[in-house]
């Protein structure tokens, strides 16, 4: 056995394995510390690019979804304000038929006087109705754009009806109701006129049938999309966790094995150095 006291390479050699894994320990705290197995693109460049293109795709599918929600509140005022029209057109449809039963002219002026008001009340209502500032029927027809997806050209368009009403200036003229490019008039000032009116009113009724199942039929779509959206970000997510972040039972593993390897080096780092002192047994 060749003794040297210049150089020592079993030291030497133990020293550079403990450095190997320090290193090692450090990475293993650091991933517990953190939770995450990629901390930087050094630790898996390829593993990081991936999970940064999952957790941006997750993150757009939620404001996708926030989005989608904000079209779900302009279906819901809109079909709110055409519920409470249509409770309204039930109240001006008993009245015209009232007023088309055997009765005198006054008694039905009387009446157009309680339609107009009614009428009336629909106007507000139609000019009141807004999402954000912006008139949902009195500003003729508007589309909203809504971007539900993640990605480019995701969208749906929820379009809104131009509806107005004109009440009649007396209880001796008519009001009208316009849904779209249709006028609905109504007269109850004679028994013929009642007669008419209450055909007319049923199709106003149809009308605002139709411009409240528009609003419903866009609010059920963005109700899908929005369940399909809270699905593919908990899948996303879920993908992009098992990419970045730490297995804890397997890094706790390798942190323990790795502890107990720089303690058997630290020992056997002071056998090496130990080995040195044997020259001084053949100079003594």
């Amino acid at each position: 056995m060749a003794l040297k006291i210049n150089y020592n390479f079993q030291s030497d050699f133990t020293h550079a394995n403990m450095l190997r894994t320090e290193a090692r320990v450090n990475k293993n705290l650091e991933h517990l510390a953190t939770g995450n197995r990629i901390n930087r693109a050094a630790d898996d460049a390829a593993g990081m690019f991936i999970s940064d293109q999952l957790k941006t795709y997750a993150v757009s599918l939620d404001q996708g979804t926030r989005n989608a929600q904000d079209g779900i509140s302009i279906a819901q005022i809109a079909q709110g304000s055409m519920g409470e029209i249509y409770n309204i057109l039930n109240d001006v449809k008993s009245k015209t038929i009232q007023a088309a039963n055997t009765s005198d002219d006054d008694s039905r002026k009387s009446l157009q006087q309680d339609i107009n008001k009614l009428v009336d009340a629909i106007g507000k209502i139609l000019k009141d109705t807004e999402f954000n500032g912006m008139k949902l029927f009195s500003s003729g027809e508007q589309t909203f754009t809504i971007h539900y997806g993640g990605r480019t050209k995701q969208e749906l368009t929820i379009k809104t009806a131009t509806a107005t009403a004109q009440a009649g200036a007396s209880a001796s003229d008519a009001s009208t109701v316009t849904i779209g490019t249709k006028g609905y008039k109504i007269d109850v000032t004679s028994q013929t006129k009642a007669n008419l009116s209450v055909a007319t009113v049923d199709a106003l009724i149809k009308a605002v049938d139709t411009v409240a199942a528009s609003f419903g039929s866009a609010q059920i779509e963005l109700e899908k999309i929005i369940s399909n959206n809270e699905t593919q970000k908990v899948n996303t997510n879920d993908a992009e966790s098992r990419i970045r972040h730490v297995d804890f039972a397997k890094e706790m593993a390798e942190f323990t094995k790795n502890n107990i390897l720089m303690q058997a080096g630290a020992a056997m780092l002071g056998q090496a150095r130990q080995q040195s002192q044997l020259v001084l047994q053949l100079i003594r």
